[in-house]
């Protein structure tokens, strides 16, 4: 008799959020004791000047996914629809890196910004319609795109500060029409959020809508105070364990008989579960790519894998898509 499928509890997905209040305390009283000398003084303003952190966060998770893409039949499902998205995205990341410069590599910087902006969010206020039981009416949809320019231009003032201080008009810089502008597209997202919390089915659902709006008011808060770093680690931890979680459950339950992803048939003799071997495996893969960055192809390589997983993640946990079929929540 086959099993019943492992689920994936919302509530733990839901925890992951407990980074954003612990990280606020830690800068409250880093301000309030020390004047910033602590955290300010010792920390980098972006972790991906920390070695760890460009082999355990960012490309793994993108591995981690296609890893779950090794299996015959889903290659089979999804080879017509992710063919030409591949062509398209490796064309662009060749000419961004390739074509004239810096003009290429600013566009495919601006590019690339917004559509991992559009990712992250998208997953996370994915996982919140799920959570509320709605759908996606009018209302959310505009808190939605609200959300995701708010978050771009957080990202911009984070990653492109240093050409933000010319000035606009008078004494108005760049930077400070990005800020106000993220102001005012927060104060929609919490405006909106209100209708939404009403409309919600499942009292999980309204802690995770509101984690997200408490992740966006901190990104813009904490940016303001100069904590860059919480800026760019507080997003990424939830994404990439909310992730990993859900690769975990979902390869728990496709390879649970016998495996029948070409990865995990080859490492059968290793013994290991998907929750030890998906992580080890795709940190090992993308380390074996990010210290060979330096030369163009592989450069181009890890880009084109990223555009490629912002766009199937878009659509494979719904419907009737193979991915769904092997993956249950409990709220």
């Amino acid at each position: 008799m086959e099993k019943t499928l492992a689920a994936v509890d919302c509530r733990w997905l839901l925890w992951l959020y407990a980074i954003i209040p612990l990280s606020l305390v830690w800068i409250l009283l880093d301000v309030g004791l020390a004047q910033g000398r602590i955290l300010l003084d010792h920390i980098p303003t972006d972790p991906e000047h920390w070695p760890f952190w460009t082999i355990v966060f960012g490309l793994p998770h993108i591995i981690a996914s296609l890893i779950t893409m090794a299996d015959r039949e889903y290659l089979a499902h999804y080879r017509r629809t992710l063919l030409w998205p591949l062509i398209i995205f490796a064309a662009i990341a060749s000419a961004g890196y390739l074509g004239p410069q810096p003009l290429s590599y600013q566009l495919l910087f601006i590019f690339f910004a917004f559509y991992t902006i559009y990712h992250v969010l998208a997953q996370q206020l994915g996982l919140t319609l799920m959570m509320c039981g709605m759908r996606p009416s009018p209302t959310f949809k505009l808190w939605k795109w609200l959300a995701i320019f708010s978050a771009f231009a957080i990202y911009i003032n984070v990653y492109a500060s240093q050409y933000l201080q010319h000035p606009l008009v008078g004494d108005i810089t760049w930077r400070q029409l990005f800020t106000w502008t993220a102001i005012l597209l927060c104060a929609g997202v919490i405006a909106l959020a209100w209708p939404l919390t009403r409309a919600s089915k499942n009292p999980l659902g309204v802690w995770y809508l509101w984690g997200n709006v408490l992740l966006l008011g901190s990104a813009l808060l904490i940016n303001e105070m100069g904590y860059t770093l919480f800026v760019i680690l507080i997003p990424r931890l939830i994404h990439d364990l909310t992730a990993y979680i859900i690769y975990i459950s979902h390869d728990s339950n496709r390879n649970r008989q016998q495996p029948v992803n070409y990865i995990y048939r080859a490492t059968r003799f290793s013994r290991l579960p998907p929750i030890l071997l998906l992580p080890l495996l795709s940190i090992l893969l993308a380390w074996g790519l990010t210290s060979h960055q330096q030369y163009p192809l592989i450069s181009i390589i890890i880009l084109t894998v990223s555009f490629l997983h912002y766009y199937f993640e878009g659509f494979i946990w719904r419907g009737e898509n193979p991915h769904r079929q092997q993956l249950s929540f409990r709220r």
